[in-house]
């Protein structure tokens, strides 16, 4: 009797399967007691489908400020990878300068060292001056080691430095990525979850609406067991658009059949409740042309709880007011405030209403109390 509606959200964590009852393919309607289950079972459906939703709801959001905090960290990747390789270039364009420079220098002091070396030699170079010579060069020497050790140590701190700023852009980048999948996942069993609290609803609906169906058929039955036996009991005597003889009464007989169920006491088929029988059955199938028992006019035709489609027409017969009455009509072949004489064709035979099978119950009132219909055809 139920059907499942079922929401999985499973990256974000989120599983509800709700189930609310499906609407009965019987057309039989339920007790009271068995629709307001349903309808509870469709209410409790639904405020889950409603809470798994928000709860999705909630997830979707998240997720999408996350992917936005990710995208932006990204961006901030970006640049800092950018400044790490402009300084890397720079630094490495520096170290290049740095060592051109030096090796000018270099290349003077070993000029200048050939040449203290040649004085030496010729013994003529003062010895003071050319230590004092010496020693500038050894450190001119020192300082252009300590130069290039300090460029080279430069160029790569800064080559190291943006490779990592490289390898955050990518982290960056994949977690960018990531988020964003989740936000689409999120975003998916969103619409999953709301697609589902809309189909909750509906069913809940559809069970409130048999809930009130089966209240209203219940309220018929009382009303039935309340009131004389309308006659429930069906029968088949065949089908003709003939009108049958009249009675030897003052009334035609108002269709073919047999009569399956005469007027008078007796249990009720569908109640089981012991009762007055207030009319007369034919047992003529479905279809069969229904006819105006006495000239008079037709005072309603309608759906009448257990009596289904019905027809009331009004007669005078001796200075009394009589009513005669059709019941569990299939259709209608007149229309309130229509004069009929006997045997004018009013209708059909049916089983609409409190009905067991297709039959005519025919009813007929004096002064508003039932009588034997009967004792008016024959």
């Amino acid at each position: 009797m139920a059907a499942a509606v079922t929401i999985a959200c499973v990256s974000w964590g989120i599983s509800s399967s709700t189930a609310a009852p499906d609407v009965r393919a019987s057309s039989a309607t339920p007790s009271v007691e068995e629709a307001q289950a349903d309808v509870d079972s469709a209410l409790a459906a639904f405020e889950a489908a409603q809470k798994t939703e928000q709860a999705a709801q909630q997830r979707a959001e998240q997720a999408s400020q996350a992917a936005a905090d990710a995208r932006t960290a990204a961006a901030e990747a970006t640049a800092r990878a950018e400044r790490a390789r402009g300084e890397s270039t720079d630094a490495a364009t520096a170290a290049e300068q740095a060592r051109e420079t030096l090796g000018r220098l270099a290349a003077h002091a070993y000029m200048n060292n050939t040449e203290l070396s040649g004085l030496m030699q010729l013994g003529i170079a003062d010895p003071e001056e050319f230590q004092a010579r010496s020693t500038g060069v050894s450190e001119l020497m020192r300082v252009q080691d300590t130069v290039l050790a300090q460029a080279a140590e430069s160029q790569a701190n800064a080559t190291d430095a943006a490779s990592r700023a490289d390898g955050h852009l990518a982290a960056a980048q994949e977690a960018a990525t990531s988020a964003t999948e989740l936000s689409e996942q999120a975003a998916a069993a969103l619409d999953e979850a709301s697609s589902a609290t809309v189909e909750a609803g509906e069913q809940l609906q559809k069970m409130r609406d048999i809930h009130a169906a089966a209240q209203r058929a219940a309220e018929e039955r009382e009303a039935a067991e309340n009131q004389p036996d309308r006659g429930d009991g069906g029968g088949d005597g065949g089908s003709t658009d003939t009108p049958p003889p009249s009675g030897n009464g003052v009334f035609q007989r108002p269709s073919t059949g047999p009569i399956t169920s005469p007027y008078g006491m007796r249990v009720h088929p569908l109640t089981g409740v012991y009762k007055l029988h207030s009319g007369t059955d034919f047992g003529a199938s479905c279809g069969t042309a229904v006819y105006a028992a006495y000239p008079g006019t037709v005072e309603s035709t309608g759906y009448e709880g257990a009596y289904g489609n019905r027809i009331e027409i009004a007669h005078t017969v001796d200075g009394m007011d009589v009513t005669t009455t059709y019941n569990h009509l299939s259709a209608y072949s007149t229309s309130p405030g229509t004069t009929v004489a006997a045997g004018d064709l009013i209708g059909r035979v049916g089983t609409t209403g409190s009905s067991t099978g297709c039959h005519l119950h025919f009813e007929v009132l004096v002064n508003g109390s039932f009588t034997d219909p009967m004792s008016w055809l024959s």
